[in-house]
């Protein structure tokens, strides 16, 4: 007999079982149990087990949210001593592993790569060794820029700054003393320093 076929619900069985259904229904189930083996088998187990389901129906209300959350408080305590011992020992390895390589680097960075004091530059930046800085005259043309550093052998690097200078580069101190002595003379450059 399946459950669709049943003419009682499980909450009347268990009702007649503990003593507390209605008189209609406690006669309407004696009767069906004397035609009904299977109906009979069951009411006769739910019968055996009449202490436990007496319990289960004056069963105390669950724990409650605060009740659950000391529960997992005291479970979590419980476990805390035996993680924290192996976890603690971890994390001091690691933290002292990751502060010898945080100083190595800093220490690498700080004093340049060859031992000589820091020097800072982007990446895709040059180092120039032989720089002047230039103010040119606002109205000089691109030919006429490029026909004096071609004369001077110089090589414009950047510009121009905030302050309106450009950078050029020479190949050696020699060709910058030169070269410095042909920008001063030309027309468009109004200023000459050197870096």
């Amino acid at each position: 007999m399946n459950d669709d076929d049943r003419p009682f619900s499980e909450d009347e069985l268990l009702a007649f079982a503990q003593g507390r259904a209605d008189s209609g229904l406690a006669v309407r189930i004696e009767t069906a149990r004397a035609d009904d083996p299977g109906l009979a088998a069951e009411l006769a187990l739910m019968a055996g087990l009449k202490p436990a389901l007496a319990g289960a129906a004056g069963a105390v209300n669950p724990p409650g949210e605060m009740g659950w959350r000391r529960l997992e408080a005291a479970i979590g305590q419980q476990a805390a001593p035996a993680r924290a011992a192996g976890s603690v020992a971890l994390w001091r390895a690691a933290a002292v592993v990751f502060g010898l390589a945080a100083i190595g680097q800093g220490l690498y960075f700080g004093t340049g790569q060859d031992g000589t004091a820091p020097g800072y530059q982007t990446a895709s930046d040059e180092i120039f060794e032989h720089v002047l800085a230039i103010g040119l005259q606002p109205d000089a043309t691109e030919a006429e820029i490029r026909a004096v550093l071609q004369a001077a052998n110089a090589r414009l690097v950047d510009g121009p700054g905030a302050s309106g200078l450009y950078r050029v580069a020479f190949e050696t101190a020699a060709a910058l003393a030169d070269g410095r002595l042909q920008l001063e003379a030309a027309e468009i450059v109004q200023l000459v320093l050197e870096e």
